[in-house]
């Protein structure tokens, strides 16, 4: 994972290397050779790239970038988001071949570097027209630093904001990028200026304290190489080459060893599905037993065994249950009885998943909410409506996201003492005293009626195999995040086809669990 820092930081470091610079633009001449390499990755020789380039250093990044493009042989053209422009740029685009035109062109590429981190607003005018004309056609955006209309603090996107393919930021992350699908993949830039103590990020990592952490975990292939040395070294400075941000790290390994027993990698309890909704309860308890060899148990719903035989069935949550850990919720629904049953399952103080109809039952019980207080490992796993109605129940007062998602992903956690994943196409997780952390898919294959109840399966078994009382709350925030890339391989897996990506159900995701786990056991050796 890599670190995301606050606009403020980013800002007072970027101060502190303009004040080291040998001469004007030095900084932003090498953010803008970071660009044209990461252009360079997305095009192919001679193809035409259109550049938005608003007034100010965005903008100077994005029309230096088409300077270093254009005398590389590629045809480009800048449209300006405003009369201004930076001057010593513009003069450097137009000096290099660059044209200033008002129509997207026959662009093979768009680069938005119109506000950077200044924005708050969408885009307008002929950029706009352009961006519209570049969607539909599919031609791919790489935004610089953030997308246009996207606030880089909070992640939230104004009215016409841009959706990137391609993110690329400088140093490290910024906090905006954990929170926006917009970003598409983002990718991180280091330069240090000639003569400099520190680099960009280092300065960053010298001077403040992350906010939080990112990772775009590379669930399918990019369709870029990015390039692998320095793009720029000597007096001029260096620019370390694009690389996307990594992903969330090893995963535990669940292969069973010479001694393994069904017990060994901790027993996972389902209670989920009813006579209403019994695909609930074989969509969560198979993406249990498709992530782990060890037992799973299935209370309540013994309908499940009729899919899945190889599950151990219990007939209530009061009998005696043996596991390391327990999901809840996934189609039970929402009755008083429902409502016992969570309250039985909280007080075994168990590794608890809280999904689907129990975090409903969650937010309309208070001592409910208590006991998840002293829990000492629940895991709240809502989507959005789901979070609102949790957040108004435990706060006592109506959702606002007008500060960004983060703020209040942490106020509930704090507030239930518990952690929370946030589900999405980016998958947000955090805990009291601990950072954001998310995580980009890089897809929406998983966005499929019931696929959280996989999801929450692969949690609980994920959870079985640690031993709560000796890791530590980011510890446990690093193994449901990996829960969480599982699950988002696995759609991948479940959605590419002989003729590409289409897409998926969600037993077909459960299907491709092993797969997934294989996957990134392979990639970690």
């Amino acid at each position: 994972m890599r670190h995301a820092y606050s606009v403020a930081a980013v800002r007072a470091a970027e101060d502190t290397l303009l004040a080291q610079q040998n001469h004007a633009d030095a900084l932003m001449r090498l953010a803008a050779r970071g660009v044209a390499a990461t252009a360079t990755a997305m095009l192919a020789p001679g193809q035409r790239v259109t550049i938005l380039a608003g007034p100010g250093g965005n903008g100077g990044d994005g029309l230096y970038a088409g300077a270093f493009l254009a005398e590389e042989g590629y045809s480009v053209v800048a449209i300006l988001a405003a009369d201004a422009a930076h001057e010593p740029a513009l003069q450097a685009f137009t000096g290099a071949g660059g044209t200033v035109a008002e129509h997207l062109g026959e662009a093979d590429l768009l680069i938005d570097a119109v506000a950077g981190l200044a924005s708050t607003r969408g885009l307008s005018s002929a950029p706009l027209r352009a961006y519209g004309e570049a969607k539909k056609r599919g031609v791919p955006v790489l935004a610089v630093d953030i997308p246009s209309g996207i606030n880089a603090d909070t992640g939230l996107a104004a009215a016409e904001a841009v959706e990137a393919d391609v993110t690329i930021s400088f140093g490290w992350a910024r906090a905006g990028h954990i929170f926006a699908p917009e970003c598409g993949a983002v990718v991180l830039c280091d330069l240090l200026l000639p003569g400099a103590p520190r680099s960009f990020a280092e300065e960053l990592s010298a001077a403040a304290k992350p906010v939080g952490h990112i990772a775009n975990e590379p669930t399918i292939p990019l369709p870029y190489q990015w390039p692998s040395e320095p793009v720029l070294t000597g007096e001029q400075g260096v620019v370390t080459a694009p690389k996307p941000v990594g992903c969330t790290g090893p995963i535990l390994d669940p292969t069973p060893g010479a001694k393994s027993t069904k017990y060994t990698g901790g027993v996972t309890a389902v209670c989920a599905g009813s006579s209403a909704y019994p695909g609930a309860g074989i969509l969560a308890a198979t993406g249990a037993v498709r992530a782990t060899p060890s037992m799973v148990r299935v209370v309540g719903n013994d309908s499940v065994t009729t899919s899945l035989p190889e599950v151990v069935p219990h007939a209530s949550a009061q009998e005696k249950v043996h596991a390391q850990a327990w999901v809840i919720g996934p189609g039970r629904g929402t009755d008083p009885e429902a409502a016992a049953e969570l309250r039985t399952v909280l007080e075994r103080g168990l590794p608890t998943i809280i999904d689907a109809d129990a975090l409903t039952v969650l937010s309309t019980y208070g001592d409910l909410r208590e006991l998840v207080r002293v829990h000492p490992c629940a895991v709240l796993t809502p989507h959005a409506g789901e979070f609102e109605r949790l957040y108004k129940a435990a706060l006592g007062r109506e959702l606002d996201l007008s500060e960004g998602l983060g703020i209040r992903l942490k106020e509930l956690a704090s507030a239930l003492d518990c952690f929370v994943l946030h589900k999405g196409r980016i998958t947000t997780v955090t805990a009291p005293g601990q950072d954001i952390y998310g995580m980009n898919a890089g897809h929406s294959y998983a966005a499929t009626a019931g696929s959280g109840d996989v999801l929450s399966g692969i949690l609980g078994a994920t959870l079985a195999q640690l031993d709560i009382a000796e890791v530590s709350a980011e510890a446990v925030i690093m193994e449901i995040l990996h829960a969480a890339a599982i699950h988002q391989h696995a759609a991948a897996i479940a959605a590419h086809t002989p003729d590409g990506f289409g897409i998926c159900s969600a037993s077909q995701i459960a299907a491709a669990v092993p797969q997934a786990i294989a996957r990134l056991l392979a990639m970690q050796r």
